[in-house]
Parts: structure tokens; C-alpha cells; sequence
């Protein structure tokens, strides 16, 4: 997503289950159209390593809600792992649906 601005960015105190605390930034790009009917948006997870692809979709709605899907899915699986999310400022934990309702 280097030459796509931010739609959104959300950044994060992640907490793995060995304890060590590390920034963890949710970013979403603008959705853009790849073809007749196909869109795609840029989705980026800045401090798990994870090499994510643009998601696909029939129209921009679609891709937007993909990418933020994967997103919520990702992060669901880093606390199944163990993993914790805290406010930055607060400390206080937050869960994956409060980010995604």
C-alpha cells in the first residue's frame, strides 16, 4: 500500500502472549476500481508479520468490507492466540468487536 494514501488508520498497544508490547497500526486505503465490476482496497497490519494483499470485490462497498473483515479476522486471531489489545493512552483492553461492530 506504499503509493495509496490512508482511508484510515488505527493504532493499537498489542501485548503477545510472551508478554513483549509492540505498536500495532491497522491501516485501510481508499477502495479503487481494478476492472469492469471488480474494485480493490489496500489493507495493511503494521507490526504482525503479514503480507496482505489488496482485497477484491464486485463494487468499492464490497472491497472496503473485505478488507475490514480480514482486519477484524486477523485480530481475532492474534488474542485466540494468547495476544491482547490495549488503548495506547489508557492501557485499557479492548476487544476485536469493538473495533469492528
Amino acid at each position: 500500500m506504499a503509493r495509496v494514501t490512508p482511508l484510515a488508520t488505527c493504532t493499537l498497544l498489542a501485548v503477545d502472549r510472551s508478554g513483549r508490547e509492540f505498536p500495532l497500526t491497522l491501516v485501510v486505503g481508499a477502495p479503487y476500481e481494478t476492472g469492469p465490476q471488480e474494485w480493490a482496497c489496500p489493507v495493511r497490519l503494521d507490526g504482525l508479520p503479514a503480507d496482505l494483499r489488496d482485497r477484491h470485490g464486485v463494487d468499492s462497498w464490497q472491497a472496503l468490507q473485505l478488507a475490514m473483515r480480514l482486519l477484524a479476522h486477523l485480530l481475532g486471531c492474534f488474542i485466540e492466540d494468547g495476544g491482547k489489545l490495549l488503548w495506547p493512552d489508557t492501557r485499557e483492553e479492548i476487544a476485536v468487536e469493538e473495533l469492528f461492530p
